[in-house]
């Protein structure tokens, strides 16, 4: 049973982790350009400068995405998407991100013999760190509420969709059989 879940989960890791590196990579990089502008640095160089930064705060939302992932798998498990308030979801991973990344980056510096990073210049990577979260969860768990509504899925479809995917088209094991052909005799 672990072997089946296995990979289906380590999947949506995966996907999650791509879609808080690309939401944080744009938001990093028109940020950047921004500030960057501000500094009255030409339009050209700012793009750049942002876009280089954008990269990096992408990679670090990645990362991000992937811890949130491993909370959000304990937190809310066994519930629908229709019991999540998307608020307190993007409340969670603001504050889940705002920790996670200080506290990532301080291992970091600590692991490859860099010392202890003084806390005030993490000071903003917390705060783009929960605001970038707490934006990327509120606005995919507003998207997926939204998709649950327009497509509503019974525990049968749920339940065969996560076999082929796990297990391939048509390989729902003996047991998995047996167990649908009882629910349908017995309702």
């Amino acid at each position: 049973m672990l072997n089946e879940n296995r990979f289906p989960r380590l999947r949506a890791v995966f996907r999650n982790s791509l879609v808080w590196g690309v939401a944080w990579g744009t938001f990093g990089t028109a940020v950047a350009s921004v500030m960057r502008l501000i500094d009255k640095i030409p339009f050209g160089h700012a793009l750049l400068d942002g876009l280089g930064m954008g990269i990096r705060i992408g990679f670090m939302g990645g990362i991000a995405g992937a811890a949130f992932f491993a909370f959000i798998s304990v937190a809310y498990r066994g519930k629908r998407l229709s019991e999540i308030s998307w608020l307190r979801f993007g409340v969670g991973a603001a504050i889940v991100a705002g920790l996670f990344v200080p506290g990532f980056l301080q291992t970091m510096s600590l692991l490859t013999g860099g010392g202890l990073v003084p806390w005030h210049l993490l000071s903003d990577d917390f705060v783009l760190s929960a605001v970038f979260g707490g934006i990327t969860a509120a606005g995919t768990m507003i998207l997926a509420q939204r998709d649950e509504a327009a497509h509503p899925v019974t525990v049968e479809q749920l339940l065969d969709r996560m076999e082929r995917e796990s297990l391939g088209a048509g390989g729902a094991t003996g047991y998995r059989k047996a167990e649908r052909s009882r629910s349908v005799e017995h309702p």
